[in-house]
């Protein structure tokens, strides 16, 4: 944890430097999150969980069509998950994991031509709530209940995110991105909780935003 903090720390102290001599561009943004979590577990058929992002992003011009883009970003992400046994009548399982992050992105962007930019930069994510919420029904018995999985977390996502981004007349922007966990969501699977160890953040994000003059 201190090692993030260490990177982002640096991160922002760079971009602040920078923006004593450039012109800094203060804006917030929200959007859609489509998205899922990858794992080996074959049993499991997986479907994409829509949520929604909101949060606060400067843009700071580093050089000639350069500029970083640091976020600090609310996210709703995880998964949905079903299981049907053609052996037994009547029996199925649905699952939807959520999970919430304070994800901080840090985008360097590239603008191909004026308005447009091609994007790509690492983003530390802290785990803020972690839940599953399922129901089965076996031979016509149906069970609900939620299981609070944060103490089954390793609390800490490191990704990288790549997409596109567009400035309208300077003020609205909008953007597209696909964000790519190389780290665990838990510590160690659980099979009374329906997670496993491997479990990775896939998301598909689309957001507009303002920035302010």
């Amino acid at each position: 944890m201190k090692k993030y903090t260490l990177i982002l720390c640096t991160l922002f102290l760079g971009a602040a430097c920078m923006a004593q001599t450039q012109k800094v561009k203060l804006g917030v943004k929200a959007g859609l999150n489509i998205a899922s979590l990858t794992f080996d577990e074959s049993e499991l058929d997986s479907s994409g969980k829509t949520g929604f992002t909101a949060g606060i992003m400067v843009e700071i011009p580093m050089a000639k069509n350069f500029s970083l883009q640091p976020e600090l970003l609310f996210s709703q992400q995880g998964t949905k998950t079903s299981f049907s046994d053609p052996e037994v009548t009547n029996s199925n399982f649905k699952s939807t994991i959520e999970l919430n992050y304070l994800n901080i992105p840090v985008m360097l962007k590239y603008y191909v031509i004026k308005g447009l930019s091609i994007q790509a930069g690492p983003q530390i994510g802290i785990l803020l709530k972690a839940n599953n919420k399922y129901q089965d029904n076996f031979l016509g018995y149906e069970n609900h209940e939620s299981f609070n999985l944060k103490d089954y977390s390793t609390g800490i996502d490191t990704s990288v995110n790549f997409g596109l981004g567009y400035q309208f007349i300077d003020k609205f922007y909008a953007d597209a991105r696909y964000n790519i966990s190389y780290s665990n969501v838990f510590k160690e699977g659980d099979v009374n909780h329906f997670i496993n160890n491997d479990m990775k953040n896939r998301v598909f994000q689309i957001a507009i935003g303002y920035f302010f003059k």
